[in-house]
């Protein structure tokens, strides 16, 4: 059986907020996804970050990143560069 752990997904400005048990492989671009569906904000282009605000990179897995049980991940708007 693969190990699962539970995360909070939340947006920077708390509207939104939920936890969820993910596998421990899974990608940080399918969690990323989900939360952005979750939260609707399908159509921004959004970036993960960790509680030091490190922007997770979409190729890694919740295990490869770090990422422990009860981590809680900020879903951040990626800004238009100019």
């Amino acid at each position: 059986m693969e190990e699962q752990i539970t995360v909070t997904v939340k947006t920077v400005d708390g509207s939104f907020k939920k936890s969820v048990d993910v596998p421990v492989d899974m990608s940080i671009k399918d969690l990323c996804d989900g939360a952005k569906e979750q939260a609707n904000l399908s159509s921004v282009p959004c970036n993960l970050m960790d509680s030091q605000n490190n922007e997770l990179q979409e190729s890694d897995t919740i295990q490869s990143a770090g990422i422990k049980n009860g981590t809680t991940l900020t879903l951040v708007p990626q800004t238009e560069g100019g």
